[in-house]
C-alpha cells in the first residue's frame, strides 16, 4: 500500500504513495459524511411516505433508500472492502483521473525544456 513495488524486505515507507493514500481516504471520508448527511432526513421522509401509504414491500421507499446506501457504500468503499467487486469506486475513479493526467504530465515536462532541446 505504501511500497513502491521493488520487492525490498527493509524498504520504508513511501511518502508520496503515503500521501495519494491519505488524500484518497479524506475523498471517501468527506463522500461517506455527504452521503450521511442526505440520507439521514431522507431515510425519515421515506419512513413517514411509507407508514402513511403502507405499499408492498417491494415498493418501499425506505428500503429503496436502503438499497441506495448500500450501492453507496460500495462505490465509497471507505476501508477497501470493495476493492475487487469490478464496480465503480472511489479507488477507480481516482487510478482513472490519474491515468488521464500522466500523458498531460509529460506534454508538460517536454513544454518545460528550452527551444534548442526540442
Amino acid at each position: 500500500m505504501f511500497r513502491n513495488d521493488d520487492g525490498d524486505e527493509d524498504e520504508r515507507v513511501a511518502t508520496s504513495a503515503a500521501l495519494r493514500h491519505v488524500l484518497v481516504f479524506q475523498l471517501k471520508l468527506a463522500a461517506d459524511a455527504l452521503r450521511d448527511f442526505l440520507l439521514s432526513p431522507l431515510s425519515l421522509i421515506a419512513f413517514i411516505i411509507d407508514a402513511v401509504t403502507r405499499p408492498k414491500v417491494e415498493h418501499s421507499l425506505y428500503l429503496r433508500l436502503m438499497l441506495l446506501g448500500r450501492r453507496s457504500d460500495r462505490m465509497i468503499n471507505l476501508f477497501d472492502d470493495h476493492a475487487d467487486s469490478g464496480e465503480l469506486t472511489i479507488d477507480r475513479a481516482v487510478d482513472e483521473v490519474e491515468e488521464m493526467l500522466r500523458p498531460t504530465q509529460a506534454d508538460v515536462k517536454e513544454d518545460d525544456r528550452a527551444p534548442g532541446e526540442r
